[in-house]
């Protein structure tokens, strides 16, 4: 099975859980390693999906977005969700740390998905984390992508990540913010 394949807008989740999840279980396209005085970060763009692990004094949290059929562990998982329409998730002081994230799904008209398309392709290049699927394009031209901008601050962490569908005409979107208490 192809990671395509393996990521349908009808198939992904959202996961939380509260301590790390090892590497080995995503082909992971590209990383981000963050160190600041309170607290380190780790974000993967995994596909049409990520991974971010934000960890203070031993203690984690680790959002990500998978496939429901991805073989992801249970222990230490706080919640998982279906991605339909829009929702807003908080796990309030876990270790020192509050945690919201909201997500949206949206599936658009084909003239405001091309041009939604292009503008994030465009940001995406000049900052952020942005990885193009080319192979997995059935729709040319638009190409599957991932784009992850972020802000690190001394107290926190605010990431938005979009993963673009172009087979679905829909975009993903994930607002997550990990804030020291």
């Amino acid at each position: 099975m192809t990671a395509r394949q393996q990521q349908s807008i009808s198939s992904l989740k959202y996961y939380l859980y509260d301590r790390p999840i090892h590497p080995e279980l995503f082909e992971i396209y590209n990383d981000r390693h963050l160190i600041t005085s309170g607290y380190e970060a780790q974000i993967w763009v995994t596909g049409c999906t990520h991974v971010i692990g934000f960890f203070r004094d031993g203690r984690s949290l680790v959002e990500l977005t998978a496939d429901d059929r991805a073989d992801l562990p249970q222990r230490g998982m706080i919640k998982h969700v279906a991605f339909r329409g829009e929702k807003v998730l908080q796990h309030k002081r876990s270790g020192g740390i509050n945690y919201m994230m909201n997500f949206q799904v949206e599936q658009m008209s084909p003239m405001v998905y091309h041009k939604t398309h292009h503008d994030l392709a465009k940001i995406g290049a000049a900052r952020g984390m942005f990885v193009p699927f080319p192979t997995w394009m059935t729709n040319p031209p638009l190409t599957p992508f991932t784009f992850i901008d972020y802000e690190a601050k001394p107290s926190g962490l605010h990431v938005f990540a979009f993963h673009a569908f172009p087979d679905d005409l829909t975009i993903v979107k994930t607002q997550s913010l990990f804030e020291l208490i």
